[in-house]
């Protein structure tokens, strides 16, 4: 087994075991435990570049909009609905931009100032609808989400390995969230979604296939 395939299969089993313990603690007939699990696989999925991965984002998608709308987090709820629709495009581009073995290009350039003024603008436009739906931790919410959405379209329509950075501070700023919002399990989501992330980025590069 190559160092890789070793890495992998740890970070695996770990990211498993640490979604079944908060499982075990937070109870597996409820919603937050679907959209963990759904989630657990569907980013397993997009760090070992599995096209497979969409059907289990998208429904752990439709989930996470529930559970963030019933605590108010609405940046996070309207996110979850554009990572919805961006599911069936990216699929698409995923498909038409493979190498003959079947493994996704990769591309390792970024405008970062591009990106900053992106993130700005997101910003600014959830923060403004989560204030006037009441929403709870509108600074956090607003930037978390900012970061996550132009993440998403990084990853999924440019496939830029840059987008496992921002999905990193995604993750933690959300595990900090649902934290605080008492719904422990999404938050153990987030955090195994942050392990995964670093994952994703070495996954992604050209000397690691």
């Amino acid at each position: 087994m190559t160092q890789k395939k070793m890495i992998n299969l740890i970070v695996d089993l770990s990211l498993i075991a640490i979604t079944a313990w908060g499982s075990v603690q937070n109870g597996w007939f409820n919603l937050p435990n679907l959209v963990s699990w759904m989630g657990l696989i569907g980013v397993i999925g997009l760090a070992k570049k599995w096209q497979g991965n969409f059907i289990f984002n998208a429904i752990q998608n439709v989930s996470a909009a529930v559970v963030a709308g019933r605590n108010r987090i609405y940046g996070d709820m309207f996110t979850s609905i554009y990572y919805l629709f961006t599911q069936i495009f990216g699929f698409k581009q995923w498909q038409s931009h493979t190498t003959k073995d079947g493994d996704l290009i990769v591309d390792e350039k970024t405008n970062w100032k591009l990106v900053a003024f992106a993130i700005l603008v997101g910003f600014f436009g959830l923060g403004s609808v989560s204030y006037f739906l009441g929403g709870a931790f509108i600074f956090w919410d607003a930037f978390n989400n900012a970061t996550a959405i132009i993440a998403q379209y990084m990853q999924l329509v440019q496939r830029k390995r840059s987008s496992w950075i921002l999905w990193l501070i995604t993750n933690v700023i959300s595990l900090y969230i649902f934290m605080m919002q008492g719904v422990p399990q999404i938050a153990i989501m987030y955090f195994v979604f942050s392990l995964n992330a670093c994952r994703g980025w070495l996954n992604w590069g050209n000397k690691n296939g």
